[in-house]
């Protein structure tokens, strides 16, 4: 199940559960997942709360929770802020997608998607090269965890030509 709420500041987020398991992204800023816990429980991803709920501006922020970058680092290129609203779509109530809009100084746009299963939860990560010319990278998906806080992860790489 699929519900917008506000959250840690933002009132633009959307909480996906099946009842033990919840998750909530915001639309606010990013793509950004910003809570990960059991329903009641503490939420596994850390943050900077003087940071919670402020969207805009230039300057790149922390946030906290789970964001996802392109490699390698570099200054100004990885630094991306993403302080603007995003686009939040759902297909079947327990699917979200987050697309940020196209980096403006890179081409590069970015899409998380979220997927509640039986036992886990599935997160896809789509980098598209929206430029005219080819650029090298790797997608990196990246976390800040809660004190004490334990998640494991499997992850998959698929690369899929430009129609």
């Amino acid at each position: 199940m699929i519900e917008k709420v506000p959250y840690a500041g933002w009132p633009n987020c959307y909480r996906l559960t099946d009842g033990k398991i919840e998750l909530i992204a915001t639309g606010d800023v990013g793509p950004r997942i910003v809570r990960l816990g059991f329903v009641g429980g503490e939420n596994v991803f850390g943050g900077l709360e003087e940071q919670f709920g402020l969207v805009g501006g230039e300057e790149w922020r922390l946030y906290g929770g789970h964001r996802f970058w392109h490699s390698p680092e570099a200054m100004p290129r990885s630094y991306y802020p993403d302080n603007n609203p995003i686009q939040v779509e759902s297909e079947d109530g327990d699917t979200l997608r987050l697309i940020q809009p196209t980096e403006t100084t890179t081409f590069m746009q970015k899409t998380i998607e979220v997927k509640l299963m039986e036992d886990h939860v599935e997160v896809a990560h789509t980098l598209s090269n929206e430029g005219l010319w080819p650029v090298e990278v790797a997608p990196w998906a990246l976390s800040v965890m809660a004190v004490n806080s334990v998640v494991r992860l499997a992850s998959k790489i698929v690369q899929k030509a430009r129609p």
